[in-house]
């Protein structure tokens, strides 16, 4: 491991800091034009769905208008929530603290750190369920942000049955959606990727 972690660092220090920050920067650009890209076609999303509950039909002028009026704060929002999550992580570091070094599997350790780590999943599940009102209350209300987190926990607060019993029909129907898929790849490989794409949105959705 520790000869690894040397031909790394002595591979990266080939390089030269100066291309290493420009590949950060590229993959940070990247990453913050494809989740922009997401934000406006899952706010258009949103807006087309009001539209089509409201008036019977939606069409593709109604999302690129909610996308264009609402993407920045979908954005951020996501950003924001992607931020809560990870500060889940904080479950671990008792685990990871207790450690031995050199990192040995040390059964009070490593139980503490599968401890550390179910308790992040249970977290990071809880806040998915209280924050899943959040983009729709940010696009039908018009709310920034933060007021659609907060417009998301209180709605939570309120339904808890109910948006618990809506996020595991999602859920029952993405896996549903990953095994018919599953079975079908060997079949026939056209209609693999379809359903792939379909199970990534509902995924999302969820």
């Amino acid at each position: 491991m520790q000869d690894l972690i040397t031909q790394m660092g002595v591979s990266l220090g080939s390089l030269g800091w100066q291309r290493i920050l420009l590949v950060v920067f590229l993959f940070l650009g990247m990453f913050v034009i494809l989740s922009l890209v997401e934000a406006f076609f899952m706010a258009g999303a949103i807006g087309m769905a009001r539209q089509a509950l409201e008036t019977g039909r939606a069409n593709t002028g109604v999302m690129w208008s909610a996308g264009k009026k609402h993407f920045l704060n979908m954005f951020l929002s996501t950003l924001l929530i992607g931020l809560m999550t990870l500060f889940g992580l904080v479950f671990l570091l008792p685990g990871i603290l207790s450690l031995p070094r050199p990192v040995q599997a040390e059964p009070v350790a490593m139980g503490m750190l599968i401890t550390g780590f179910l308790l992040f999943i249970l977290y990071a599940v809880v806040l998915s369920l209280a924050l899943a009102e959040a983009p729709y209350a940010l696009v039908l209300d018009g709310l920034g942000p933060v007021q659609a987190i907060r417009a998301g926990i209180g709605f939570f607060r309120y339904n808890k049955f109910d948006v618990l019993i809506l996020w595991l029909v999602v859920a029952a129907l993405s896996i549903a959606l990953q095994i018919i898929g599953s079975s079908m790849s060997s079949g026939n490989s056209n209609i693999y990727p379809l359903l792939s794409l379909v199970t990534g949105w509902s995924t999302c959705w969820s």
